[in-house]
């Protein structure tokens, strides 16, 4: 078996594409009154981009695990990272047309991205899975809080939001050339690392005997509707509480930065020996989190500040879930059904909000909505907390 060192480009190239691998999403929502403003859109049109990669991660999660078959995770990743590069590009020019189909592309790719990257994690570091996903997390919500928090002071300074959105094609390709470098690697040296002999991923069939795997996948999509609606439509709420435009901008790169501490504790409270009582606690505060956005515009700011911790957490636990799997080999497929059934869930939910609010002219039933989902989040999460076969305990290791 090849040594650690063989691939010394796995680890860095691993972080550099879980930095990027939001990028493209959060950069979007504080830019987007500006867009909508210079291509017309309405505010359903405007929640749509939002919801057409949700689609895409929903629709092409599905077909992740046949590419993984044949090309390889890594191989795969590549491909999956080039294509998000091309998608920013196109999404940047400043046409309609461009950029919804920009939007459609690097949802391809980022959809492919969401299934592979806890494949890597389970099937070469799986001694050290929740460790792992948390990096992975961290790294995650770090890129894309610092996407989302730039884009406004971007614009500000006079960039047009064209340029503003193309500004993240360089740590993409950054990140794409750490990978290929990684991917290369691993071609050369397939034992190489903590991986086990090349075995074909499980196949979707056997998966979706499981009741786990259901479950799975309604916590991945409750959650994900938990993260997009409030990413699209944080800074309208607050606009309508009299915060002004930039602090709005400013406090959505916030809610993604609160998720870096939460994305630490996240894998840690799933596998936790008594996570249905931690994960209860946690479910009940971020409830209130949303509750304080229907206040002042105080108590929103604070409902924020928890909802920023709740995403980060939310996220990372779910993805925990997902790689607790005895057989690494079933992580790609159970991976993809959550994901893909998980984020078309989820795709409702950004345009359900806006079409709302333009019925309604109120944020107060888009937020009740917020509320209604996550405490339906919460039921799936507790289901989920109790020990079940197979499962990686917090040490790695399978428990039985």
């Amino acid at each position: 078996m090849s040594s650690r060192a063989d691939l010394r480009w796995l680890l860095p190239g691993f972080v550099a594409v879980a930095l990027v691998c939001r990028l493209p999403i959060t950069s979007l929502p504080p830019a987007l009154a500006t867009i909508s403003r210079d291509l017309q859109l309405t505010p359903t049109l405007a929640g749509l981009t939002t919801t057409l990669p949700l689609i895409c991660f929903g629709l092409f999660a599905f077909v992740t695990p046949f590419l993984v078959a044949r090309w390889g995770t890594e191989r795969t990743l590549l491909a999956a990272t080039a294509l998000t590069v091309a998608g920013v590009v196109v999404r940047s020019l400043p046409t309609t047309p461009t950029f919804y189909l920009g939007t459609v592309a690097l949802g391809l790719g980022i959809a492919v991205m969401n299934v592979v990257l806890p494949a890597v994690v389970r099937s070469r570091f799986p001694d050290q899975v929740p460790q792992r996903m948390s990096l992975y997390t961290v790294c995650m919500i770090s890129g894309a809080s610092a996407a989302a928090a730039a884009t406004a002071p971007l614009l500000q300074h006079g960039l047009s939001w064209s340029w503003t959105l193309a500004i993240w094609v360089l740590p993409l390709t950054a990140a794409l050339v750490l990978w290929a470098a990684a991917t290369r690697e691993v071609v050369r040296h397939p034992t190489g690392g903590h991986a086990s002999t090349p075995q074909a991923p499980t196949g979707m069939a056997h998966v979706v005997r499981h009741p786990r795997t259901w479950w799975t996948a309604a916590f991945m999509g409750l959650q994900s509707l938990c993260f997009y609606m409030p990413l699209t439509w944080l800074p309208a709420i607050l606009r309508s509480h009299g915060v002004a435009p930039a602090t709005a901008g400013v406090m959505l790169g916030v809610y993604m930065g609160l998720g870096i501490p939460g994305s630490f504790l996240g894998p840690r409270m799933a596998t936790h020996r008594h996570a249905p009582r931690v994960l209860a606690a946690f479910f009940a505060a971020y409830a209130l989190g949303v509750v304080a956005l229907l206040g002042s515009a105080t108590t929103a700011l604070l409902g924020v500040v928890v909802m920023g911790f709740g995403q980060g957490a939310g996220i990372a636990i779910a993805l925990t879930f997902i790689a607790q799997q005895r057989d690494p080999h079933d992580v790609p497929a159970v991976s993809a059904f959550a994901q893909g059934t998980g984020f078309l869930l989820a795709a409702v939910g950004p345009v359900t909000a806006g079409a709302v609010y333009q019925a309604s002219g109120s944020w107060t039933v888009p937020v009740l909505l917020i509320l209604a989902v996550a405490l339906a989040q919460a039921v799936s999460g507790l289901v989920l907390s109790r020990p079940a076969a197979g499962a990686v305990s917090s040490s790695g290791a399978p428990t039985r």
